[in-house]
């Protein structure tokens, strides 16, 4: 009797200790959510800050900081108590908008390009909606969406993100909103079940709305087919071989409930998938998959779909590694080209892609050629044709997508110099240009992956002529490691 009185008890425990630590990963969820989506992730924010956002006690976020900085879901922000975002959620995010990547920079380039303004795609994650991709303006006074940016209720994306178009009952609409200087056009991307799972959007400024809102318009719509399209192709089918063997005694049950829901959403970075298979792969029971699942689903990581019994990961986190890009390039991404550049007795410099041009982050301007001086290009936008780096980073993009950007700027022997440039770089991961008739410089580059696997910069050492022609091959090797090294800290 003692001993069933025993066991009676010990279940009531366990049942309040699955309880407990489920409640547990539900706060955790939060707080890195509340880390991971600001416009710079990678700046310190107190555990008190989060504390304050959530409503809970100083002293519980800070024990639960500590679980996510165990996991690299977070990691120490450089002053006590304070954190930023980890590794592990980094290649989380990456991996889980991986399909999409690609199609989503295209169609906001395009959309940019079209309209001379700011394209953006947001996306919901629990109950707030926040921008997971951006394509600037090129205009010098423009509207911003930077990634990571919460968005207001009562805007046009705000109203975006609550559309559902049954499936056959005809397109998705188009919202508008104004205030005092932005207008916000929005139209939802619906996935194939009806669901909408993300907003594109292009912002502008008031005085231009009267010829802007209609190009807008048509904008927003062509880039919505364009990334529906894309995700029909790429979403993952679900494991569904039917019913799981739940094994008797789940095999990591001592694992804690936060080490078993990195391992679940690792799972479906790869794609959407049901609690069975999730159990299946990851050898969990599936009661414990679908409490952990649960959590995930009330913090806003995890989402269903229409179809029974499917889950997958938000669009919201798609952001997360995008907008840790370039603060990382700019501070430790920094360091690495000025040991390369120092280490090679060249320049230095990492370029990214604004719109369809080409902007320095970092630059190195030692004096490594006797005195001979580099002029300053940090923070300068320059054309993709004409840019050392530029065929590095457009070097994802078709030669047909490219035209529809570039042919009507440049002479058409431009761009096929381009294209051949292009096929160069993608053939050897490098590319080198002798800019002989330009005051007798050689520039090579190299691509810098991010966690999704897409280009997000290019890794540049540029020398004199005369002291870089016989080392060519060496200045190669050099950036193909700065490159190398740089995408590590971005993946």
């Amino acid at each position: 009797m003692q001993s069933r009185r025993r066991g009676i008890v010990d279940s009531a425990v366990l049942r309040g200790t699955r309880i407990t630590m489920t409640a547990q990963v539900e706060v955790a969820l939060r707080v890195l959510r509340t880390v991971a989506e600001r416009p710079d992730p990678t700046s310190p924010l107190g555990s008190g800050d989060v504390a304050r956002v959530l409503g809970e006690s100083p002293s519980r976020i800070s024990r639960v900081c500590a679980e996510l900085e165990r996991t690299g879901l977070i990691a120490g922000g450089g002053r006590y108590g304070s954190h930023g975002l980890g590794r592990e959620a980094v290649r989380l995010s990456g991996r889980a908008a991986a399909p999409v990547a690609r199609s989503v920079r295209y169609a906001l380039t395009l959309a940019a390009q079209y309209t001379g303004e700011t394209a953006c795609v947001a996306a919901r994650a629990g109950d707030s909606v926040h921008i997971s991709a951006s394509v600037g303006s090129e205009w010098t006074l423009h509207a911003s969406a930077d990634v990571g940016e919460r968005i207001a209720n009562g805007t046009a994306i705000a109203d975006a993100a609550t559309e559902r178009t049954d499936l056959g009952d005809g397109a998705p609409r188009v919202f508008e909103s104004r205030s005092a200087s932005v207008v916000e056009v929005a139209t939802p991307i619906i996935g194939p079940d009806g669901e909408c799972v993300a907003v594109v959007a292009v912002r502008l400024p008031t005085h231009r709305a009267t010829g802007g809102v209609p190009r807008a318009r048509r904008a927003v719509v062509a880039a919505r087919r364009r990334i529906e399209s894309m995700i029909g192709r790429a979403r993952r089918a679900p494991d569904d071989r039917g019913p799981v063997d739940v094994p008797s005694r789940d095999r990591s049950r001592s694992e804690p409930a936060l080490d078993a829901t990195v391992r679940i959403l690792g799972r479906l970075a790869e794609g959407a998938d049901t609690p069975a298979g999730i159990a299946r792969s990851t050898g969990l029971r599936l009661d414990r998959v679908q409490r952990l699942l649960d959590a995930g689903i009330r913090a806003g990581v995890v989402e269903t779909r229409s179809d029974a019994g499917i889950v997958e990961l938000g669009w919201g986190i798609h952001g997360w590694h995008r907008s840790a890009t370039v603060p990382v390039l700019t501070s430790t991404g920094a360091e690495l080209v000025a040991e390369a550049a120092a280490d090679a007795g060249v320049f230095g410099f990492i370029t990214i892609l604004k719109g369809i041009r080409s902007f320095t982050v970092v630059e190195e301007l030692g004096s490594p050629d006797g005195g001979i001086v580099m002029m300053p290009w940090l923070g300068r936008p320059h054309p993709v044709i004409g840019s050392d780096g530029g065929p590095t980073l457009v070097m994802e993009f078709q030669p047909d997508d490219l035209a529809g950007l570039l042919q009507k700027r440049h002479p058409a022997h431009e761009f096929e110099l381009l294209v051949e440039r292009i096929r160069e770089v993608t053939r050897a991961g490098v590319i080198t240009i002798d800019s002989d008739h330009d005051a007798g410089l050689i520039s090579v580059s190299a691509p810098i992956r991010d966690a999704s696997g897409a280009v997000a910069g290019a890794a540049c050492l540029t020398g004199g002529t005369d002291s870089v022609r016989h080392r060519r091959s060496e200045i190669e090797d050099a950036t193909r490691a700065l490159a190398g090294r740089l995408s590590d800290l971005l993946r």
